[in-house]
């Protein structure tokens, strides 16, 4: 009777050390749901907690804010950026979104939307800029003569990097360089010809084209002519536009704009 009396109390004592331990001990939890989807060049995961993008390049814009924060429209969902790091690569950033908290306002002039469209603006601009670079880096080589385009041209090279109103002042101190140098080659020949006895006036064109006379079908034009001209034209371009250039602070113009109306240099179609 003692035997049997003592199995039976190890016996409840077992059981009831079973029930508490299988209430006590946590069950392991259900493994979150997770998916690795493409968005143009960028990886992106998506879980229950947050959504990770690894970007290609970085997102314009895109700054971890405490204040005003701006919302994150992913698949239909608000988000907003936790964090923004290095990424491994061939990616450039990592971008960490988490769920919208309930009730935190949201800034109400900004907010963003990742998708596929806005991966290829992003890229796109991205390719743009690198062309822009390229184009800048070609016309560089002209920089001092990309102020003798007109005004309407100069305007299209902004987006080059090239300021208008300073490649206008580049290409006046040029054309004063020219002026000069045709005046001393006119004055170096003159001393040259009245040398030999037979006094010339000539020029640039004259010392480049090493000849006297030029043959228009069965007229000859002395050279000298041109060489007048050119140094006028020097001249009368450098104090017009040097004076536009001082009294109007935004004024640009190419060579010669400033025969042209302004009324018609302004009109927009």
């Amino acid at each position: 009777m003692a035997k049997q009396l003592i199995c039976r109390v190890e016996a409840d004592r077992w059981t009831r050390k079973t029930q508490f331990t299988q209430k006590t001990v946590p069950e392991p939890a259900n493994t979150k749901s997770e998916r690795v989807i493409r968005v143009g060049l960028d990886r992106v995961t998506v879980t229950d907690n947050e959504v990770v993008i690894e970007a290609r390049h970085e997102m314009p814009d895109w700054k971890v804010q405490e204040l005003n924060t701006p919302a994150v429209y992913f698949e239909d969902k608000k988000y907003f950026l936790a964090d923004k790091g290095a990424a491994q690569p061939p990616y450039a950033l990592r971008y960490v979104l988490r769920p919208w908290p309930e009730g935190k306002a949201a800034n109400a002039k900004l907010f963003h939307t990742y998708d596929a469209d806005a991966v290829w603006e992003r890229d796109s601009s991205r390719r743009g800029e690198a062309l822009n670079e390229v184009a800048w880096a070609c016309l560089l080589p002209l920089y001092p003569f990309l102020g003798l385009l007109w005004s309407g041209s100069q305007q299209r090279l902004v987006r080059f990097g090239f300021v208008p109103r300073t490649i206008t002042g580049v290409s006046i101190m040029v054309n004063f360089g020219l002026m000069l140098a045709q005046g001393a080659f006119m004055a170096l020949l003159l001393f040259a010809s009245a040398r030999s006895g037979k006094m010339m006036i000539d020029g640039m064109i004259r010392a480049f084209m090493n000849q006297n006379y030029l043959q228009i079908g069965s007229v000859s034009v002395p050279v000298a002519v041109f060489d007048v001209l050119l140094g006028l034209v020097f001249l009368v371009d450098v104090c017009m536009r040097y004076s536009h250039f001082l009294r109007e602070d935004q004024w640009t113009g190419g060579f010669f704009e400033w025969l042209v109306l302004r009324s018609l240099r302004r009109k927009k179609p």
